[in-house]
């Protein structure tokens, strides 16, 4: 079990919406089940020994039919996906780097659907794993759901007009490094959100980063994809700080000390 965050996005969500109190209480604490990379054991006994232990103990029954049906609903309004990879039963909570901010991620132990491990490394292909065709134990569902229930896991594939998008906007990041792990984020973050937003933002903040800060202070723009970053402030630049006053030579010092005694000076003297 993990510590995690929840976004006030959650709460407002229309899709969240659709699952019952109860369902969105399981969907919460799938969140904590699951690894960094948001990928856990579909097992239902695993499950409700995490979530539920309580009610386990209380009435072991009913609460693993509640499970089970409710991870059913769940899948069905396409926030998590259950497969199946090298014979291993799997869940991946949808949304997870939108849903998710992990400064320090741990390094996967299961694969996602579309192969990759780590977090923030997704890029949805055609996946390596099969995908379940029966819900988990503990109740009688059966039945293929179709591709169409995928969601956000469905095979995409990197248009000319996306490539475009995305060169206009690395041309514009004033630190050129990691274009490959750079261009794999943008594909995934234009999956969340409309891609002429996403570069938007990204020539906004590279125009800025441009403006007030150092290269080498400047993020990879992968990176910065990777965390979202279009939701801070613009980088602002820094108020110089004045230059100090210089400091007297010891012959101006020395002048200044005869002023000071109300004695004329060489050169005054050569002047009268």
């Amino acid at each position: 079990m993990r510590i995690r965050s929840t976004k006030p996005e959650f709460w407002k969500s229309e899709r969240v919406a659709l699952l019952s109190w109860e369902d969105r209480l399981l969907l919460k604490g799938l969140e904590s089940y699951v690894d960094d990379n948001g990928v856990g054991r579909d097992d239902v006994a695993l499950i409700v020994g995490d979530l539920f232990a309580r009610d386990m103990f209380a009435n072991p029954r009913e609460t693993v039919a509640r499970v089970s049906e409710g991870l059913s609903r769940i899948e069905t309004a396409g926030l998590i996906h259950r497969y199946e990879a090298e014979g291993t039963r799997l869940l991946f909570v949808s949304f997870w780097e939108s849903i998710q901010r992990i400064d320090k991620p741990g390094r996967g132990r299961m694969p996602r659907p579309d192969g990759t491990t780590e977090f923030g490394d997704s890029d949805i292909r055609e996946s390596v794993a099969k995908r379940r065709e029966t819900v988990a134990p503990g109740t009688e569902e059966q039945g293929n759901r179709g591709t169409e229930e995928q969601g956000v896991l469905a095979r995409v594939t990197p248009t000319a007009e996306l490539e475009a998008a995305f060169a206009h906007a690395y041309a514009a990041w004033p630190k050129k490094t990691e274009r490959k792990q750079a261009f794999d984020r943008f594909k995934i973050a234009a999956r969340r959100r409309p891609f002429t937003e996403l570069v938007a933002d990204i020539v906004r903040f590279g125009n800025a980063y441009a403006e007030t800060t150092e290269t080498k202070f400047v993020p990879a723009l992968g990176v910065w994809i990777g965390h979202e970053r279009w939701t801070d402030d613009l980088p602002a630049a820094r108020t110089p700080r004045p230059a100090p006053a210089a400091r007297p030579t010891r012959g101006q010092e020395h002048l200044a000390y005869i002023a000071s005694l109300g004695e004329p000076t060489h050169q005054q003297e050569i002047e009268r």
